[in-house]
């Protein structure tokens, strides 16, 4: 993606940051592909645990961790938007303010609409800040 312009193309490249990474970064790939949890030194006991699954049990545990590691990012993104809607916080890209809820849902309803392969919507939001 070329570098943002809009404080709403920011915006939107941080939420899809957000999803792209959770899908292709992350330990749930390695249970899998590579049968580790990571080469860190302190997950040994990690990977000797992972190591001593079957295959369906390692894909098993891969979905696990992908739902785990979702959920954090979107209970994240839900009490940022707390913030937003309670206490007034915002966020400016280049001293303008972002649009911090297209979706209408919050952060986290942006996420989990990009997460699950919407489309952002068409058109201008007003900031949300």
């Amino acid at each position: 993606m070329r570098d943002p312009a809009t404080p709403r193309e920011a915006y939107q490249a941080i939420i899809d940051q957000f999803v792209d990474e959770t899908r292709n970064v992350g330990s749930s790939s390695h249970v899998v592909k590579s049968g580790i949890f990571s080469k860190a030194p302190a997950h040994r006991e990690f990977n000797a645990f992972i190591s001593s699954l079957s295959k369906e049990q390692r894909e098993l545990l891969s979905r696990i961790l992908q739902e785990e590691r979702d959920d954090a990012i979107h209970d994240v993104l839900a009490a940022l938007s707390w913030w937003i809607d309670c206490r007034n916080v915002g966020f400016t890209f280049r001293g303008e303010p972002m649009p911090l809820d297209v979706s209408g849902m919050g952060l986290h309803g942006d996420y989990v609409s990009r997460r699950a392969g919407g489309k952002w919507p068409a058109g201008d939001t007003q900031p949300n800040s």
